[in-house]
């Protein structure tokens, strides 16, 4: 029973709702949230490292271009020059459950599928891929290995191609392994909170919510730190501790950050990550529901920056709030890489 418990509220709202699901169940946790003291930390605002040495480029309207007319211009030339490589995907933080089925009552359920669109669209056009079979409830440094592990052993380069914080432990793995550099052709970080998110500041901050995300992250068999991991403070800290690093990454590896919004539709239930995307725009922050825009952007990398996305949509089609074509997205990408 207690695993269907956590279950229920680990996926409901997914990820960072979780708290706040586990909070309400409880503890008069509604009440928390609506009072003048619930607010996110005054500490709120993304910390940003010194600048890095580089300006990355807008390559939005290159985005919207292609994007229409990606299956002309993804012809055989541009497959064949992709299939050199092998995609790695990189998943984020407790992910678990949407890319194998839990078992329940000796019934298997599927919670959703995570990278099923991307995976299809690599299998049809003939490029080999796997995914790094990451601890996502384990913190960056565990999952960072993982990576590195899958770089080294890949028989040909690689291209990254992660999601929230399975950017984070991608970054990681090429910070600490130089002379893996070399080997990987690009890195597509979609969504990743470099600078953090302030959900997880939020949530450390609070008795109760850090308690239940505890219990959740414990009873999947992870801890604590890799909710820690993703705060503002230990994002910034990072990247200020390894910076000439980071830009050596940038210098040798092609990258493209996609940073996505979700505007709020008065009236309407929007997304699923309704409850945190609302928190974070009353401090003023454009974001997808967990993770701000500018942090998805890591200093000095190409990006994308597309509306009307929440935190779910480019991975996981289950979301019947939001419709989007991840194939048509996964391609629009692999060509930008290409002619980077």
């Amino acid at each position: 029973m207690l695993k269907i418990i956590f279950i229920v509220l680990g996926f409901t709202f997914l990820q960072f709702n979780t708290c706040y699901a586990a909070a309400v169940r409880d503890t008069d946790a509604v009440s928390q949230l609506g009072a003048a003291g619930a607010q996110p930390p005054a500490t709120a605002e993304i910390p940003v490292p010194s600048a890095p040495a580089r300006v990355g480029r807008d390559l939005t309207p290159d985005f919207k271009s292609n994007w229409e007319t990606i299956d002309r211009k993804l012809g055989e030339k541009e497959t064949t020059e992709l299939r050199k490589y092998k995609v790695l995907l990189v998943r984020g933080f407790m992910t678990g459950g949407y890319v194998e089925p839990f078992d329940i009552l000796g019934r298997k359920i599927w919670i959703g599928r995570y990278f099923s669109d991307q995976e299809k669209v690599l299998k049809e056009l003939g490029i080999d891929f796997s995914m790094v079979d990451i601890d996502s409830v384990m913190p960056p440094e565990h999952n960072a290995a993982k990576v590195a592990a899958d770089i080294r052993g890949s028989e040909k380069p690689v291209i990254i191609i992660s999601h929230s914080d399975g950017g984070m432990y991608a970054l990681q793995a090429l910070v600490e392994n130089p002379d893996l550099r070399a080997k990987v052709r690009g890195f597509v970080a979609l969504q990743a909170p470099f600078r953090g998110s302030p959900i997880a500041d939020y949530i450390r901050s609070s008795r109760v919510l850090s308690a239940a995300m505890s219990k959740v992250l414990g009873h999947f068999g992870g801890t604590i730190d890799s909710l820690n991991s993703l705060t503002q403070g230990e994002r910034s800290g990072f990247q200020g501790n390894n910076q000439a690093d980071i830009e050596a990454v940038i210098s040798s590896v092609s990258i493209i950050s996609l940073a996505t919004f979700k505007p709020d539709e008065p009236n309407k239930l929007d997304t699923l990550l309704e409850i945190t995307r609302n928190l974070m725009l009353r401090r003023g922050m454009e974001n997808d529901g967990l993770v701000p825009t500018e942090s998805a952007i890591l200093p000095g990398t190409d990006f994308v920056k597309l509306s009307g996305l929440d935190h779910i949509a480019p991975v996981m089609n289950e979301d019947m709030l939001l419709k989007f074509d991840r194939a048509r997205l996964t391609k629009t990408l692999l060509l930008l890489l290409l002619n980077k």
